[in-house]
């Protein structure tokens, strides 16, 4: 059984035991990383190099072994059931003890080195039976962190809006190589969503959720993003979907920012419109906007449903080869 995005509560019935149990229940990759769960009662031990509340949008498991994978010293890690959720990880290998006898019970997983086979995609790694998460592909023989998420396909995420922890108004330099973080809010870089999409991940999806929760979605059939020297020009087509069509718009325009004005009005789009996008005079749609800003055109905007006075509360946007 393997972990979607959210850990939720799925131990809640343990409370009140008093023993340890060990059971394998899910599995996620961050980085190079596995990690393997088993749920255990936990009591107290010296064997915790770093403890900390997540209190962070998102999924506490994506960022307690996000934190776990960049260290050396970290060998697995914890999520206890505590309000916000609690991240423990260890720096000897797990025992019958934990950290804090206050704490009723935690959901451990276990760190373990793997290999992505070469696999220059979401859908590669799970085929090899790696799951959701922050994992490591391989574009043009080069190492690269993304997102990968799934659901009746297995998709590469390029960009994610969750809760406007991360600036979207950035110059040309950070758009090329990317910002923000895989466990949060990020853009994932017109270099590597070029080789991505020169790769044939060329179907668009875009889901995004509005203020009331409801979550619509636009497919693309052909998406593509031309290099640096091409300043990034997007080729989209072939819509489906029950959000609307907002990024036909959009089709053939040039990448700009703030420093890099390639749109077609006459006065700056990605200055007065607050992000960085294939602006032309200026949107329809503008999902690096300002998070939260519902002035004229000024937020997360898709015309097609919502118009430009609103902004999306969660937005991302994924790829995948036909």
């Amino acid at each position: 059984m393997f972990l979607g995005i959210e850990l939720g509560d799925m131990i809640n019935w343990m409370i009140g035991f008093t023993f340890l149990l060990i059971l394998p229940v899910y599995s996620i990759d961050i980085k190079e990383f596995g990690f393997q769960s088993t749920v255990a009662m936990i009591n107290q031990s010296s064997d915790i190099n770093y403890e900390f509340t997540i209190t962070r949008r998102g999924s506490p498991l994506i960022q307690c072994a996000t934190v776990c994978a960049r260290s050396n010293d970290c060998v697995g890690m914890e999520i206890c059931d505590t309000t916000p959720k609690w991240c423990r990880l260890w720096g000897a290998d797990f025992t019958s003890v934990g950290a804090n006898p206050s704490v009723y019970h935690c959901s451990r997983y276990t760190k373990k080195a793997r290999m992505n086979n070469g696999c220059s995609d979401c859908a590669c790694l799970v085929s090899s039976g790696s799951s959701v998460g922050v994992q490591t592909i391989t574009v043009n023989g080069q190492k690269l962190e993304v997102e990968c998420y799934s659901g009746t396909h297995s998709w590469t995420v390029i960009q994610r809006r969750v809760n406007g922890s991360v600036a979207f108004i950035r110059d040309w330099v950070a758009y090329k190589n990317g910002f923000g973080s895989l466990s949060s809010e990020f853009w994932l870089g017109n270099d590597n969503i070029h080789q991505l999409t020169n790769s044939g991940l060329t179907y668009l999806r875009i889901d995004l959720m509005d203020n009331a929760g409801v979550w619509k979605y636009a497919e693309y059939s052909t998406f593509t993003v031309d290099n640096e020297a091409n300043q990034y020009r997007l080729n989209i087509s072939g819509y489906s979907g029950d959000a609307g069509d907002s990024m036909a718009y959009h089709d053939g325009m040039l990448f700009s920012t703030y420093d890099r004005d390639n749109d077609r009005w006459t006065s700056n789009c990605a200055l007065n419109r607050l992000g960085g996008w294939w602006y032309k005079y200026c949107h329809k749609a503008n999902l690096n906007g300002e998070y939260g800003n519902t002035n004229n055109s000024d937020g997360i905007n898709w015309y097609a449903w919502h118009g430009f006075y609103y902004s999306m509360t969660e937005v991302r946007m994924m790829i995948r080869k036909p």
